[in-house]
């Protein structure tokens, strides 16, 4: 109705009459007044649509809604949403994906709010834009299995303590095809505790933020990063690009492996690459091309130029165009 009166009104040469912010939400088809409500409503396996608007309010997916679909599209935007003093959606179900929505300016009292808190299960995030937020992602210790593909987390972090993803247990996290840049106050671009950890086809760079590591990876486990851009810029604060078992290990088995990426410093004076903690095994380091001054003990079967210019790449903090395979949005 409020469409079609707009058309009228432009018809007659009149100003159009201004739209609520606000678009709808549809559990399992039906029309609900709030993503709260949209929660309750669902059924385990069902679909929340989110039709495109600004949204000022989240939810909490309660237990016992496992498989729930939380499907979104352009122009769905959170904006300083938060439910709890925690963030915006807060799961407690099993098995959640959310794709195709934007989340941003959400801030908590103890400064560690998220757009996504889990607190158990498996998640998975497709298409998702997390901006200038203290957490992208935040999860408990009984998460399992995360999956992000095709998204962006850019200009999250909180005082050292708030990072773009902050996984602080799960059994399995893969990160690919997206973008975790310029990260702030001292927040690390992915910071992950787990027993399996991929990272692949993705960029992970500082751009102007103050950043801290691009990869934190503080209890070991087997971590594989591969055919990935990481970029630690001229701000970090840390003058580490990776971690690996800082914090003690938590599983039997421990390695890391680096192949085919490009790795790269702009920072004033080079950087280290890895802080990795006595008694950790020896990294698996092949394909790499390093820019730039990186010091580590470097095996062999790695590419090595002093400058970006060497490569005719842009100046920082301008991301050079290589191919990954294909980056999030």
């Amino acid at each position: 109705m409020k469409k079609l009166l707009s058309i009228l009104m432009l018809a007659l040469g009149a100003a159009p009459v201004a739209t609520a912010q606000s678009g709808e939400i549809f559990a399992d088809g039906v029309l609900q007044p709030s993503l709260q409500a949209a929660f309750d409503a669902v059924n385990p396996g069902g679909i929340i649509r989110i039709e495109p608007g600004i949204y000022k309010e989240g939810g909490t997916l309660k237990e016992g809604k496992d498989g729930v679909l939380i499907s979104g599209a352009p122009g769905v935007i959170f904006d300083g949403a938060a439910v709890g003093g925690k963030g915006t959606f807060i799961l407690q179900s099993d098995n959640v994906t959310i794709d195709n929505i934007e989340c941003r300016n959400v801030e908590v009292r103890d400064r560690n709010g998220a757009c996504v808190r889990l607190e158990s299960g498996d998640l998975t995030l497709r298409n998702v834009k997390f901006v200038n937020n203290e957490n992208g992602l935040l999860t408990w210790d009984r998460a399992k299995k995360i999956l992000i593909e095709d998204s962006v987390f850019e200009g999250n972090g909180k005082a050292g303590r708030a990072h773009g993803v902050y996984i602080s247990g799960a059994e399995q996290v893969i990160v690919r095809r997206s973008r975790i840049v310029g990260s702030k106050d001292q927040g690390h671009g992915l910071k992950m505790r787990a027993r399996y950890i991929l990272v692949e086809n993705s960029v992970i760079a500082s751009l102007e933020g103050v950043d801290s590591y691009l990869i934190d990876i503080p209890n070991g486990g087997t971590a594989v990063v591969r055919n990935s851009l990481l970029v630690e810029g001229a701000n970090t604060a840390n003058w580490y690009i990776l971690s690996f078992g800082v914090e003690g290990s938590r599983f039997d088995r421990n390695s890391l492996r680096l192949e085919k990426n490009i790795i790269v410093t702009d920072r004033e004076g080079g950087s280290e690459f890895i802080n990795i903690a006595d008694g950790m095994p020896a990294p698996s380091i092949s394909g790499n091309v390093i820019v730039g001054r990186i010091n580590y003990d470097w095996p062999g079967g790695n590419y090595f130029f002093n400058s970006r210019g060497e490569l005719d790449w842009p100046d920082a903090p301008e991301l050079p165009e290589v191919d990954l395979g294909g980056t999030g949005r």
